[in-house]
């Protein structure tokens, strides 16, 4: 090994092959399937909070939850009290579905440009992971109610057994919106390549962080977004083969990578 500056991400195995990446791709996937399930289930909550809304001919209105309909006659209809109402069809205005809470907490995702300003801490994952402290800065163009594109950079610190090493990281942002209402579910893919800060910011590897989360309103402009993720980062290492001699000189070296996991929880604000 020269003399120059090493990868901070650098660890040196002894009779230890390198982690295969296709097993981490593995790893990703089945970590990505539990947080998939997670957001499913915000989803299902989120639904869960609509009502009914009967809205009669005489002006009133009533919200609860129908508990029996017949087709083309009437309705029942139970509110928040457990009164039960009955009314036939030609009394009935329009029966809708609407949200508990008032129209104006829902979660706004007007088209346009937006800023994102995220922190997060990753727990490390797997025989190369390492703890990490995240911070993304993404500038997002929403295209639509459901998808949004981005760039963002930030910083990645990573600290162990006493050594330590920064990474700036640059990013393409992809999100998708899954649902909209008092909150709102999303699915979020991170690709990029990090740059060392520590060390002259020389290359280091691909970057990716697949997260899922959900979204809440802070007010008209900004919204809240907690997250899980798992973020893989490649970077490259020096394997050193077995030998029999002791003199270094004739030791192997062996330049390969490795992929560094961490499953990491993420809070940021956008506005």
């Amino acid at each position: 090994m020269n003399g120059g500056a090493q990868n901070p991400l650098e660890k040196t195995r002894h009779s230890e092959k390198p982690q295969d990446w296709e097993n981490a791709h593995q790893k990703m996937k089945r970590i990505f399937t539990l947080i998939l399930l997670i957001v499913l289930c915000s989803a299902g909550f989120a639904q869960s909070n609509l009502q009914d809304v009967v809205y009669l001919k005489n002006g009133s209105v009533i919200r609860g939850l129908i508990v029996e309909q017949v087709p083309n006659e009437s309705i029942k209809i139970e509110t928040a009290d457990r009164s039960v109402f009955f009314f036939k069809i030609d009394e009935i205005a329009k029966i809708a579905k609407e949200d508990r809470k008032p129209q104006r907490n829902n979660v706004s995702l007007k088209e346009g440009y937006q800023t994102m300003v995220e922190l997060g801490y990753g727990f490390k994952s797997g025989d190369y992971g390492l703890n990490v402290l995240k911070l993304n800065l993404i500038e997002q163009y929403r295209i639509n109610n459901n998808f949004s594109v981005g760039l963002g950079t930030g910083a990645r610190h990573y600290a162990e057994d006493g050594e330590s090493a920064t990474l700036i990281p640059v990013f393409a942002d992809l999100r998708a919106n899954i649902v909209q209402g008092n909150i709102a579910p999303y699915l979020a893919l991170g690709i990029g390549y990090a740059f060392n800060a520590t060390y002259s910011f020389s290359g280091v590897g691909m970057l990716i962080n697949p997260t899922a989360g959900v979204a809440f309103p802070v007010n008209k402009k900004s919204m809240l977004n907690v997250g899980l993720g798992y973020e893989m980062q490649r970077s490259k290492v020096t394997y050193y083969g077995d030998t029999q001699f002791s003199n270094p000189a004739y030791q192997t070296f062996l330049p390969t990578s490795i992929t560094s996991g961490a499953i990491s929880l993420n809070v940021g604000i956008s506005f």
